[in-house]
């Protein structure tokens, strides 16, 4: 069970949100074209950028030299190595050097007193991951000088690595070429010597002979025999020493010369001139628009609507208003030929008629309990299609076989006389402002083309509404139209910016309340509604009018759905049917209308 309410909650949300951007569709269509429309003149008039790229390897440095074997090594992480590396390929030195070399001062991009600094943005240094392979990439709107940049920038560094690496050997190199008289000392001084095992052993050997020779000398003359042996091993021992020692330093000078020639990066592929543009990328620049474009304008109506405070859907009037739903009037323009009306009058059937019956069938289920089936309709200002709801009301409920009498209670503005095409020369205004008696009513009310169903116009204008709505003789009115009338409906006028709905309220305790599609705010509604059940007026529900087709709402599609899916002919049949059986009451009340009228 509850997976199955999750589905349904699912379900009606997405619901809720296509009906949502169905409304707001022209919003999220000015947004996407807006976003097409800037994107294509961006791309298609944005100077082309070419890229060109140089293709390096660097190897890492093992870390020690020979030259100073022995001594303290510090090894260096992969990671350190390169990161320097890739800081070093952008180096204001490097950048700096290319841009002399290259004479780019010339070069509009790049003119100015520090334009080496302008290099800085263009060059990419882009490592390939898990390899010790780094592109060099270089964008401009010149193709052949993108491809000049990558290639110097490429070369400098080799020059400069090699530069920085083997700066130390050079020196070493030429203190061992050199032919000064202290070069022995700088042989015999070298960790490659001193720490050499033969040497040691030569040394040590030495250093016995030269004891011996010494005590040998104290005790003998020099053309001894023993002296002459021992002077002619320390030579032998001293020359065994020196010729070990040159061999180590021509092995020096042999290895460092290697080292010279050598470097650990070098360039493997050479930037070309590219061929295409890699700006802009127009195809895909569109793309995205079209996408995004789309993506923005939901969130642009997303947006629109949760600041939106009108009323559109049956969700706005009860969950911003805390009011019940009656039901839509969907706006349907009517030719001058036409009376607001019409579409209940045609055999043709409809969808403005058909929400109009519904709206009839919710009216009655409000007032079931009710003593008084009576009501006004009214709404927060002008304009919102109040005269035409009630009009569409008071002839639905006629139809129904109801005998009803609409009066035009707005004596400030009136305009029921103008949908029914009646004479307003006389109506409310003439009794409420010296009427004598009840029975004078008779002579102002007014048949109309449809049966059961006669109007109370509004009258002369008089210059004082308020004071007459106050008068006893408006009790006295609704007396008599009680007596008379199964139901009596009031047009009144609305809450702002007058008061005149309230006099009314005295002696009509309900109301139906008019609201326009998207048009009246709701803190405005609210104010007047309170008003409202302030003064001691029930609200039987909320009409939204002039209410748009499109979306996936109730109003329009479920309820659309059902009358014309489900026999739909059948429940116009029972209607015809209804209107069949009313025509004989109508017959016995004829007389008495005339009477009215």
């Amino acid at each position: 069970m509850t997976n199955e309410q999750n589905e349904k909650e699912l379900e009606f949300d997405l619901s809720a949100y296509i009906e949502m951007f169905m409304r707001r569709r022209w919003i999220v269509l000015s947004v996407w074209a807006a976003v097409v429309i800037v994107t294509a003149l961006v791309t298609f008039n944005m100077r082309p950028v070419y890229q060109a790229q140089a293709l390096l390897v660097i190897e890492k440095e093992r870390g020690n030299n020979v030259v100073y074997q022995g001594g303290p090594t510090v090894e260096r992480s992969n990671e350190d190595y390169y990161q320097t590396q890739y800081k070093l390929l952008k180096s204001e030195a490097l950048l700096k050097t290319v841009y002399k070399r290259l004479n780019l001062e010339t070069v509009p991009e790049f003119a100015g007193v520090y334009g080496y600094l302008k290099l800085n943005k263009p060059v990419t240094i882009a490592p390939v991951p898990r390899s010790r392979l780094v592109y060099i990439k270089m964008d401009s709107y010149d193709p052949l000088l993108a491809s000049k940049v990558a290639n110097m920038i490429a070369n400098v560094y080799i020059e400069q690595n090699l530069g920085n690496q083997l700066f130390i050997s050079k020196d070493v190199l030429a203190a061992l070429q050199g032919d000064k008289p202290n070069s022995r000392a700088v042989y015999d001084s070298l960790p490659a010597v001193v720490n050499n095992v033969l040497i040691q052993d030569l040394k040590r050997e030495e250093a016995k002979l030269k004891s011996e020779l010494a005590e040998a000398s104290g005790h003998y003359t020099p053309k001894h025999p023993q002296v002459l042996a021992l002077s002619a091993n320390l030579k032998s021992v001293q020359d065994q020493i020196r010729l070990e020692t040159d061999r180590i330093i021509q092995s020096l000078k042999i290895d460092l010369s290697g080292q010279l020639m050598g470097n650990n990066i070098r360039l493997v592929d050479p930037a070309m001139p590219p061929l295409k543009p890699i700006k802009p990328r127009k195809l895909f620049n569109m793309l995205l628009a079209l996408v995004g474009g789309l993506v923005a304008g939901f969130f642009a109506a997303a947006l629109v609507e949760f600041i939106d405070q009108t009323v559109r859907t049956q969700e706005d009037v009860e969950n911003k208003l805390g009011l019940p739903f009656l039901g839509v009037v969907p706006m349907t323009p009517y030719s001058k030929k036409q009376t607001a009306y019409d579409h209940l009058l045609q055999k043709e059937h409809s969808l403005i008629a058909e929400s109009v019956r519904n709206l009839r069938t919710m009216i009655d289920f409000a007032i079931v309990g009710q003593k008084s089936k009576s009501f006004m309709v009214t709404s927060t200002v002008q304009g919102e299609g109040k005269s035409y709801v009630c009009s569409n009301i008071a002839v639905a409920i006629a139809q129904a076989g109801e005998k009803v009498l609409l009066v035009d209670g707005d004596l400030r503005r009136s305009n029921l006389h103008k949908n029914f095409r009646v004479s307003n020369s006389k109506g409310l205004s003439d009794f409420l402002a010296g009427g004598r008696n009840t029975d004078e009513i008779k002579a102002l009310v007014q048949q109309t083309d449809v049966p059961n169903l006669t109007i109370l116009t509004c009258g002369p204008r008089p210059p004082n509404p308020a004071e007459l709505l106050n008068t006893p003789r408006l009790s006295a009115f609704l007396a008599w139209a009680g007596e008379y009338y199964d139901r009596v409906i009031i047009d009144c006028p609305p809450m702002f910016p007058i008061s005149d709905a309230l006099l009314w309220g005295k002696y009509i305790n309900s109301s139906i309340y008019v609201a326009s599609f998207g048009k009246t705010r709701v803190p405005l509604i609210r104010n007047a509604t309170r008003r409202l059940t302030e003064a001691g007026i029930k609200i039987l529900g909320t009409v939204v009018n002039m209410s748009k087709f499109g979306g996936l709402s109730y109003s329009y599609y479920g309820y659309y759905k059902y009358k014309y899916n489900y026999n739909y002919n059948y429940a116009y049949a029972a209607d015809d049917k209804d209107e069949t059986e009313s025509k004989s009451k109508e017959k016995k009340t004829h007389s008495a209308d005339k009477e009215l009228v």
